[in-house]
C-alpha cells in the first residue's frame, strides 16, 4: 500500500509528459555530474594537502603499505563527510527539496535503524570469519596488547568506522544515488555506483578482483536496505560494524587493509577462495555467499517498506 507521505529518500517526480521527464533526467544528470566533479576535486585536493604535512604524509605511506590508522581515517573521511553534507545542504536549498531526501533523516527511527544495522553487520562478519575458521583457514592467537589498550583502540575504531561509514554511504548512496536515479532509475543507478564503489577499492594495496566484486555486492545490499527502510541509517550501522568486526575485532585484513591496533593475533592460511588471500575473508567465496544469504534474510525480515514511507520509483 502506498502512503500519501513522501519517502525520506525518494527521487523527484519525472512528470507526466515526455518533455517534463526529459528535463528532469537532464537535471538529474547535471546534478550528479556536478556532485561527482566537486567531490573528486575536494578529495584529491585533501590528499595532496595531507602529503605536504609531514605527520600525515607518514600515515599516508603506511596506508599505501596496507595499514589503516585512526587519525588518518578520521581526517580524510571526517572532512569528506563534512563536504558531502555541506554540498547536500546547499543542494537541498537550491533544489527546494528536504535534506532528509538524501538519505539521513534526523527522525525518531534513526537510532533504532543504526543499531539494527550494527547488529546485522557484526552477525554477517562473524558468519564469514566463523566459516573460514571452521574450514581451517583462520587461526587465532592471543591479544595484541594489554586489555586496557585493546579497549582504547577498540573504542576509537568504533567511532572511526562510523565516520567512515557515514562518508562512504552518503558519498555513493546519498545525493549521488538520488540524482542518478532520476536519470536511469533506482536499480540501474545502484548497480553503476556499486560497481564504481567496488572498482575504486582496487586502489587498496591488498585488494583483489574477487574482493572488489564482494565490495560491489555489499554496495547492492546497502542499496537494498535503503530501498526497504527508506533511509541510510541501517546501511551506516551495517557498514561500520562489518569493517570493525573484520579488521579490529577478528583482526583480519579488510579490503586488503589491516587496522593498526587490532585486537588479536590472527593468521590466515589456505586457498584464496577460502581465506581471500591478501584481501582477507571479505574477498573470499565465503564472503560472497554470506552477502547473498544476507540479501535473502533481509528480504524476509523487512518484507515491505514501512507504511509511513512512500514508494521509491524503480
Amino acid at each position: 500500500m502506498t502512503s500519501s507521505r513522501k519517502s525520506a529518500f525518494e527521487t523527484p517526480d519525472v512528470g507526466h509528459s515526455p518533455s517534463t521527464g526529459k528535463r528532469e533526467r537532464v537535471k538529474g544528470f547535471l546534478h550528479f555530474f556536478l556532485f561527482a566533479i566537486v567531490m573528486a576535486a575536494i578529495l584529491i585536493g585533501l590528499k595532496v594537502t595531507l602529503t605536504k604535512i609531514p605527520a600525515t604524509a607518514v600515515l599516508l605511506q603506511q596506508a599505501q603499505a596496507g595499514t589503516l590508522t585512526i587519525s588518518l581515517m578520521l581526517a580524510i573521511d571526517g572532512l569528506g563527510f563534512a563536504a558531502v553534507i555541506l554540498f547536500s545542504i546547499l543542494a537541498s536549498r537550491l533544489q527546494n527539496v528536504p535534506f532528509s531526501s538524501f538519505g539521513l533523516p534526523a527522525n525518531s527511527l534513526f537510532a533504532r535503524r543504526l543499531f539494527q544495522g550494527f547488529a546485522w553487520g557484526i552477525l554477517i562478519a562473524s558468519l564469514d570469519v566463523g566459516a573460514t575458521y571452521l574450514l581451517g583457514g583462520l587461526h587465532f592467537g592471543g591479544l595484541m596488547q594489554r586489555p586496557a589498550d585493546s579497549f582504547k583502540y577498540g573504542s576509537l575504531w568504533v567511532v572511526t568506522f562510523i565516520v567512515i561509514a557515514l562518508f562512504e554511504e552518503t558519498l555513493y548512496r546519498g545525493y549521488a544515488l538520488r540524482s542518478l536515479s532520476a536519470v536511469v532509475g533506482f536499480w540501474p543507478a545502484a548497480i553503476l555506483l556499486s560497481a564504481l564503489f567496488g572498482g575504486l577499492h582496487l586502489m587498496n594495496p591488498g585488494e583483489t578482483l574477487v574482493g572488489a566484486l564482494d565490495v560491489m555486492c555489499y554496495g547492492l545490499l546497502a542499496c537494498f536496505t535503503l530501498r526497504r527502510t527508506g533511509n541510510l541509517w541501517f546501511a551506516v550501522g551495517l557498514h561500520a560494524a562489518w569493517d570493525f568486526a573484520l579488521t579490529v575485532l577478528y583482526s583480519v585484513p579488510g579490503s586488503g587493509m589491516q587496522a593498526k591496533g587490532h585486537l588479536l593475533r590472527s593468521n590466515l592460511s589456505g586457498a584464496h577462495w577460502l581465506t581471500g588471500g591478501s584481501d582477507g575473508p571479505e574477498g573470499s567465496v565465503i564472503g560472497l555467499a554470506v552477502l547473498a544469504a544476507s540479501v535473502c534474510a533481509f528480504w524476509i525480515v523487512f518484507p515491505t517498506r514501512p507504511s509511513d514511507y512512500g514508494e521509491y520509483p524503480a
